[in-house]
C-alpha cells in the first residue's frame, strides 16, 4: 500500500517593489557615509599637518631670531672712569655676540679718555671687543695710542680697564714723543699715564732737551 507524504517545497521569498526600492536607496547612502568618513579623516590629517608645520615654522623663526646678532651702526658708549674722567667709545659699527650678550664686537673703534675736557688721550684700532660686564675694551689690529703729552704709540693690542683707566698690553709696543722714544715687549700704564711700566727687551732713547 502506497502512502503519500505531504510536504512543502522551499520557495525563495519574493521581494516586494517597496523592498527593492529601499535596497536601491541604501547603496548610495552607504557610499555617501563612506565618502564622508574619508573626508573627515582627510580633514583631521590636514589639521594635524598644518598645526605641526606652524609649530615647526614658529620654532625655526624663533631660532633664527635668537641666532641673528644685533648690529648697531655708529654706536656710542659713554661713562666715567674711577679717576673722574669721562670717556667715550665710538665705532663704525658694533655687533653683539649671538652666543654671549656680554660681548660687543667693534669695527674701527675709537676711545677718548677725558672726553669733553682739555688734553684728552685717544686710542684707535681696526677691531675691538667691549665686555660690558667687566667694563673692559680690548683693541686689536693696528692699535695707535695718542697721549695728552704728545706721545704716539703703536701696539698690536691694548687692554683698557674702563673703570680704572689702566692700559696694558703683552704683544709689544713702540712709540715716540717730545722726550724720546721707547720700545718693549709688554707695558702697563696707570695713574692717568703718570706711571708707565715697560717689560721685556726694553729700549729707550731720551732726547736732549734744548
Amino acid at each position: 500500500m502506497l502512502t503519500q507524504t505531504d510536504g512543502v517545497s522551499a520557495v525563495p521569498p519574493t521581494e516586494s517593489a517597496a523592498e527593492r526600492a529601499r535596497n536601491r536607496r541604501r547603496k548610495p547612502v552607504r557610499r555617501l557615509r563612506f565618502a564622508l568618513a574619508v573626508f573627515a579623516i582627510g580633514v583631521a590629517v590636514a589639521v594635524i599637518v598644518q598645526a605641526s608645520w606652524n609649530t615647526f615654522a614658529s620654532s625655526k623663526l624663533q631660532t633664527q631670531t635668537a641666532a641673528s646678532p644685533l648690529v648697531l651702526d655708529k654706536p656710542r658708549f659713554t661713562g666715567v672712569l674711577k679717576d673722574g674722567r669721562p670717556f667715550l667709545i665710538t665705532a663704525a659699527s658694533a655687533e653683539r655676540d649671538p652666543k654671549d650678550e656680554n660681548l660687543v664686537h667693534l669695527v674701527s673703534p675709537v676711545l677718548v679718555r677725558g672726553y669733553g675736557q682739555p688734553n684728552p688721550s685717544q686710542a684707535v684700532a681696526r677691531t675691538g671687543l667691549y665686555r660690558e660686564a667687566e667694563n673692559t675694551l680690548l683693541l686689536t689690529d693696528d692699535v695707535k695710542i695718542t697721549s695728552a703729552e704728545g706721545y704716539d704709540f703703536d701696539a698690536p693690542r691694548a687692554l683698557i680697564n674702563m673703570k680704572t683707566g689702566e692700559v696694558s698690553g703683552d704683544a709689544g709696543i713702540s712709540g715716540s714723543g717730545p722726550k724720546g722714544s721707547t720700545q718693549a715687549n709688554a707695558y702697563n700704564v696707570t695713574d692717568k699715564g703718570d706711571r708707565v711700566v715697560l717689560k721685556g727687551r726694553v729700549h729707550t732713547r731720551l732726547e736732549r732737551q734744548r
